[in-house]
Order: C-alpha cells, then structure tokens, then sequence
C-alpha cells in the first residue's frame, strides 16, 4: 500500500501545484506568456507569476496556442517577471496555492488549502491457481478554509476537480521500484519507433512509460528491432524531447484499472471552520503466489 499511496500522492503534487518557468520575460501589457510546457494548464484556470517572493495575480488562462505558449485574459502589469529571475506561472486556485499533500490523517495541518492520502482497504481474490488480484482502495481529502459560504465552496470544487482529472489522465499509475532507459534520439507525435541507449533490459510485450518534465504516455512494445530500437503498439500522443529529460520507465509491478469512483463534496472533517471533499480511488494488481504440491510443507 505505501507505494500506492507514494505514486497517487505525486500525481496529486504535479497537477494541483502545476508551475513551468518563463523562457522568455513577460512585460508590462504582454498577454501571451512563454513557458517551458504549458501541458498541465487548462483553459479557464487562475495563474499567478511568481519570483519565489513576489506575485502577480490573476492570469486566467484564455487559450492554449502550443505546449509553450499560453494566452491569458489579463495584461501583465508588473514589470520585472525574468527568466534571470527565475519567474514561474504557477497555478492558483481561487487565489491560493495547495500548501500540502500529506499522507496519513495528521492531527495538525499547519495551513490551508491541503491535501491528505491515505489507504483505506486492500481485498484479495484468487484470480488463477497461481495469481490474485489484488485491489487497492484509496481516500483522498481535500481541505479549505470557509472563508465565506461561497469562496471556500468554490475553491474546494476547483481543487478537487484538479484531482480527479490527473487521476483520470494517469489510470495506470507508476508503482514500485524503477529502472529507467535514456533516449539516444529526439521521437515525436505519432512515430512508432524509440531510439534508446540500451534494449537488453525491455522484453515483448512489456508496458513501458516514456515520460518527460511535463507528461507521460503508457505503450505497449511490440517488438525489439536491435539493441537501440523498440517498435511500439501504437502511435505516441506527443513530443518527447532529450532536451525536457525524456526517458523510458521500465517498472516492477503493473496496476491497472484506476480510477477515482466517488466524489463526496459534503464531507467535513477536523474543525467547523473547514471544508472538505473525499474522493474514493481504487486501483488493481496482479500477484504472482504460486501453489503449494501435494508433497510441500506449508510454511508457517
């Protein structure tokens, strides 16, 4: 269970607390901003420009022009957002920033809005003579200030809707120990082939991920053409540069079937100064048990 909860609870970080750094400066009146990716923001979604110290909000997010532009609404009107500054558009919902995502159901969260994971059931069920299924069952808690009647109601639907997406847009979650396999070659939407620095640890078959700074796609290998090659199954959804870190993910345990089932909105919990909503996720596994012989001593 603990690395279930370790893979949902880095999905959860990466889309509620999305940020990608300016690569170019943003000056007074600009209303298209540069990004590294802009992959992980919606149309619709609050922003802010940051420095680490100070801020500039709101930026609501107008159109998505490719995964390095964005347009927003607002004119910028602060001068100073570098990219010497290091300046990052961070998402923001209803003006705040998720401050936590915790594991386990803290007695104590120093500050709001904030996020709690933790396993609820873990059900096994024989699925041949010599495997079972095993299936994860997972609650997720989102927290706000009621503020006002309104505003904390508003903000807690936003973040948990934030939530429920990237579960949605990560069902096969990575879970477990890693290996990881480098590009020797720039791919790109729609090939078929990936040029790697090594094939001899990937098989037929196997489920790889090929992920960068900003997304990740879940594809079947379909074959080993030589020792720097794979050919997959299906076409790639997008872009994935050496440039952004892209490498394939090679894992020890494959769970499928996830999705977040339940949302409960009017869940509240720890104090009567909060709000909070709780999403149910499941996710399932395939374990290899073996079978004890006729003549074999079971083990105590």
């Amino acid at each position: 269970m603990e690395q279930v909860l370790d893979s949902v609870r880095q999905i959860i970080q990466r889309w509620v607390s999305t940020e990608s750094y300016l690569t170019a400066d943003a000056n007074v009146g600009d209303s298209t901003l540069t990004v590294e990716n802009a992959l992980r923001f919606k149309v619709g979604e609050k922003c802010l420009l940051t420095d680490g110290t100070h801020y500039e909000y709101p930026f609501t997010v107008s159109n998505i022009v490719s995964n390095n532009f964005l347009e927003v609404e607002e004119d910028v009107k602060i001068q100073g957002w570098t990219t010497e500054n290091n300046a990052t558009l961070r998402k923001s919902i209803n003006g705040q920033m998720v401050h936590g995502v915790y594991m386990g159901d803290p007695t104590v969260i120093p500050r709001y809005p904030a996020i709690t994971v933790q396993g609820s059931t873990r059900t096994s069920e024989w699925t041949t003579l010599e495997t079972t299924t095993e299936k994860y069952n997972v609650e997720i808690t989102a927290y706000v200030e009621e503020a006002t009647q309104e505003d904390g109601y508003r903000t807690l639907l936003r973040i948990t809707d934030m939530i429920q997406r990237g579960l949605k847009r990560n069902i096969f979650p990575l879970v477990g120990e890693k290996a990881f396999v480098n590009l020797s070659a720039d791919v790109f939407q729609n090939e078929l082939y990936l040029k790697l620095t090594d094939t001899s640890g990937i098989e037929v078959d196997q489920f790889i991920v090929i992920e960068d700074d900003f997304k990740g796609q879940d594809v079947r290998v379909k074959s080993i053409v030589d020792a720097s090659t794979v050919e997959l199954a299906g076409p790639l959804a997008g872009d994935f540069l050496i440039a952004n870190d892209a490498r394939v993910i090679l894992v020890d345990r494959f769970v499928y079937r996830s999705w977040p089932s339940d949302i409960d909105y009017g869940f509240v919990h720890k104090e009567t100064l909060l709000k909070a909503a709780r999403i149910t996720w499941s996710a399932e596994e395939i374990e290899v048990q073996g079978v004890i012989g006729w003549g074999d001593a079971p083990s105590r």
